[in-house]
């Protein structure tokens, strides 16, 4: 992991997750040209990344599925927002 929220950073690209989110678990692609969000099953809503890092991003994603959850939940469940 490179960062808060920063997973993997490729190029002129990068996956990353965000805080205060809303289910189902997935990541931000953000490139120049525009950004994405891919779930973790597989669902993508592009906004001008080009195929070839939505493909790549994928990849990244599938293998380090684990890596993702464990930051979600770190990102997204803290103890202030836990039920008394």
């Amino acid at each position: 992991m490179t960062g808060m929220g920063k997973l993997h950073e490729q190029g002129n690209w990068l996956i990353r997750v965000q805080g205060n989110e809303h289910p189902p678990v997935h990541v931000h692609v953000l490139h120049p040209d525009g950004r994405a969000i891919i779930d973790l099953d597989g669902q993508v809503r592009n906004m001008g990344v080009p195929a070839a890092v939505i493909a790549a991003a994928a990849v990244w994603i599938a293998d380090n599925a684990h890596a993702i959850r464990a930051e979600w939940a770190r990102m997204n469940n803290p103890p202030s927002r836990s039920k008394p």
